[in-house]
C-alpha cells in the first residue's frame, strides 16, 4: 500500500515539475510578431531596368503603362517582445536609388560577422512592385519565391531558396534556384532556365529554351518557334512537346530518367537516339543509318532537316507523334 501511495507521489511530483518547467520555459519561445508598411514611386523610361535586391520575403512585380517605378513593402519581425520586434524591423532599411534609367532597390541589413548573417534578427521583408510596361527588371534574393507578370523587357531572376515564376514576357528570360521550381508560361523570347533542386516547367515558349536541373525534371510543352532547345536532367525526367524546324537544333539528356518527346505528325528530322540501360522506341518511320537496336537509333524521318539528339543512362528514350 505504502509503495502505491509513493507511486502516486512521484507520479505527483513528475506532472508539477513538467508544468513548472512549460511554465518557465514557454515565454522564452513566445514571439510577438511586428509589421511595418513602405511606400516609393520613382519615375523611370518605359524601357528602363529596375534592380532589386533581398534577403527574405517573397516579391511580386507586375508592368503597367505608367512611366513610374511604383513600391509596396512590408517588413516582418517576430521576436520575444513587440517592442524588440519593432526595434529589429528598425534596423532592416529599404533603400531606393535611382540613375538615368535605372531604379535600384536594396534591402540593407546590419552587418554581422556571421555567414549567415544574425539569427536572433527574424525580419522579412515582402515587396509588390509595378515596373513600365517594356522596362527589364533583375532580381536577386536569398530566401524568396519570386514572381514577374507581363514584363516588356528582359527578366533575370536568382534565388537561393525559392521558386520562381514568370508569366508572359516580350523579352530573353533567365531564371536560376537552387531550392525550387521554375515556371515560365507564354514567353516570347528566349528562356535560359536552371533549378540545382527542383523541376523546370515551361510552356507556350515562343523563343528557343536551355533548361537544365541536377534533381528533378523538366517539362517543356507548347514549345514554338524555337530553332534551339537543350535540356538537361542528372536525375529526373526530360519531357518535349513542340514543333522542331529544319535548321534547327534540339539536345535532350537524362543521366537517371526517360527523355519523351512529342512532334507534329508532319515533322521531318535527323535523329540520334540512345538508351544505355533502358530501350528506345519511336512512332516515326525512319531510314536508318547503320545499325538498329532496341537501345540506339540513327536515321532520317521525312527529308531530314532539324536534328535531335535523344539520351538517357538509365531510363527509356520515346519519341512519339503528337497531333
Amino acid at each position: 500500500m505504502r509503495k502505491a501511495n509513493y507511486r502516486k507521489l512521484d507520479g505527483y511530483k513528475l506532472l508539477s515539475l513538467l508544468l513548472l518547467t512549460v511554465i518557465l520555459i514557454f515565454p522564452l519561445f513566445a514571439r510577438e510578431k511586428y509589421e511595418e508598411k513602405f511606400e516609393k514611386t520613382e519615375a523611370l523610361a518605359k524601357d528602363g531596368l529596375v534592380i532589386l535586391t533581398n534577403i527574405s520575403g517573397d516579391i511580386k512585380i507586375q508592368s503597367w503603362k505608367e512611366d513610374k517605378v511604383k513600391i509596396e513593402a512590408v517588413k516582418r519581425s517576430e521576436a520575444s517582445s513587440l517592442s524588440k520586434a519593432k526595434e529589429n524591423a528598425g534596423l532592416v532599411e529599404i533603400k531606393v536609388t535611382t540613375e538615368s534609367g535605372l531604379v535600384r532597390i536594396e534591402t540593407k541589413y546590419p552587418e554581422s560577422k556571421r555567414f549567415w548573417g544574425d539569427s536572433s534578427l527574424n525580419v522579412s521583408v515582402d515587396y509588390q512592385l509595378w515596373i513600365p510596361e517594356k522596362a527589364s527588371v533583375e532580381v536577386k534574393s536569398v530566401s524568396s519565391d519570386i514572381r514577374v507578370e507581363q514584363a516588356g523587357g528582359r527578366v533575370k531572376a536568382n534565388s537561393v531558396s525559392g521558386n520562381i515564376s514568370v508569366s508572359g514576357g516580350k523579352n530573353s528570360i533567365a531564371c536560376k534556384t537552387v531550392s525550387g521550381d521554375v515556371r515560365v508560361d507564354g514567353a516570347e523570347g528566349d528562356c535560359d532556365l536552371e533549378s540545382v533542386s527542383g523541376d523546370v516547367y515551361a510552356s507556350r515558349v515562343k523563343g528557343s529554351v536551355e533548361a537544365s536541373v541536377i534533381s528533378g525534371s523538366v517539362h517543356l510543352i507548347e514549345i514554338s518557334e524555337a530553332r534551339t532547345v537543350s535540356a538537361k536532367s542528372v536525375s529526373g525526367s526530360v519531357e518535349y512537346r513542340g514543333q522542331v524546324y529544319p535548321d534547327g537544333r534540339y539536345q535532350f539528356k537524362s543521366h537517371s530518367g526517360s527523355v519523351t518527346l512529342v512532334l507534329p505528325a508532319d515533322s521531318s528530322f535527323e535523329l540520334e537516339a540512345e538508351a544505355f540501360s533502358g530501350s528506345v522506341s519511336t512512332d516515326f518511320p525512319i531510314e536508318i543509318i547503320g545499325k538498329i537496336s532496341n537501345k540506339e537509333i540513327k536515321g532520317k524521318v521525312n527529308k531530314g532537316g532539324a536534328y535531335i539528339t535523344a539520351k538517357a543512362f538509365s531510363g527509356n528514350v520515346e519519341i512519339r507523334k503528337g497531333s
